[in-house]
């Protein structure tokens, strides 16, 4: 009987700890919604909080400059870090050696512990000159953003796609070559798509990554509240706007209650983005 009850008492710990980090995600979703339902419950709510015009002092508190610059920098990121990331994995899966293949992939997983701190840096001393001197702009605007960005994804990326790409067996490989195809083909044609379901899963991530950035981002923003009139001009996103606002607006006001609509609807963002991951994980 004490032997059956030491037995047990693992599983009743991990119940009891999957059942605390339950209620804590239930608590913060809770108290996102409670702090912002003066907002959400106004009769006007999306045309208030989804228009363009930011001004906190006349009462306007709309995301819309927020959201687009969110989707922007993601987008340019991406667009940088995915084909970069693709392009390290398909080579080093396909012509680097085992002990090269080990050097690359510890040198990804350091890279990705990198702060982002040190990321924005960087962005501050490179990128914003660049980006002024090739566009006439400020030079602190969603393109350096989202150039930094494209940095910071880009070791999780080609970590997530050599992974998958890996997992491929080498058979695979081997009987498509023996029955002619070419190396393009053979990659193409069978790698590839055998490692999609864990390229889509890494993309994911990289999404995640992407949108959930705070600090790197808001040092190379700009910062401006206005909707963005292109990607060479600063903005703001979700992220950076909370920091922005977190100390001005004190708990119980409606821009705080702002605040935490932001925050919630980059949670349903986030769930969306692992529940999407979840499904091609199971499919993988």
């Amino acid at each position: 009987m004490m032997a059956r009850s030491r037995d047990a008492l693992p599983a009743r710990i991990a119940g009891a700890g999957a059942a605390l980090f339950g209620l804590v995600g239930l608590g913060l979703v809770a108290s996102l919604v409670v702090g912002g339902w003066r907002v959400l419950g106004e009769p006007a709510v999306v045309a208030n909080v989804l228009s363009n015009f930011w001004d906190p002092l006349k009462g306007r508190y709309g995301l819309g400059p927020f959201v687009a610059g969110t989707i922007t920098v993601s987008v340019i990121a991406l667009m940088v870090a995915v084909p970069l990331a693709l392009a390290t994995a398909v080579v080093a899966s396909q012509n680097l050696s085992r002990w090269a293949k080990d050097i690359l992939s510890r040198g990804l997983d350091i890279l990705t512990a990198v702060p982002s701190v040190i990321f924005g840096w960087w962005g501050i001393q490179m990128v914003v000159p660049w980006v002024r001197a090739h566009t006439g702009g400020p030079g602190f605007s969603l393109l350096a953003a989202g150039l930094v960005l494209a940095l910071m994804v880009l070791p999780t990326l080609g970590l997530f796609f050599f992974h998958a790409l890996e997992r491929v067996p080498r058979t695979y490989r081997e009987a498509s070559l023996a029955l002619g195809g070419t190396p393009d083909q053979t990659l193409t044609r069978v790698v590839l798509r055998c490692a999609l379901p864990g390229l889509v899963n890494g993309l994911l991530v990289g999404v995640a990554r992407a949108v959930g950035e705070t600090m790197a981002v808001q040092m190379v923003i700009g910062g401006n509240t206005t909707f963005p009139t292109g990607v060479a001009a600063p903005g703001a996103t979700l992220t950076t706007q909370i920091v922005t606002d977190m100390t001005a607006f004190p708990p119980g006001t409606r821009g705080h209650a702002v605040l935490d609509v932001m925050a919630l609807l980059l949670m349903v963002g986030m769930y969306v983005l692992v529940r999407l991951s979840e499904r091609w994980g199971a499919s993988a």
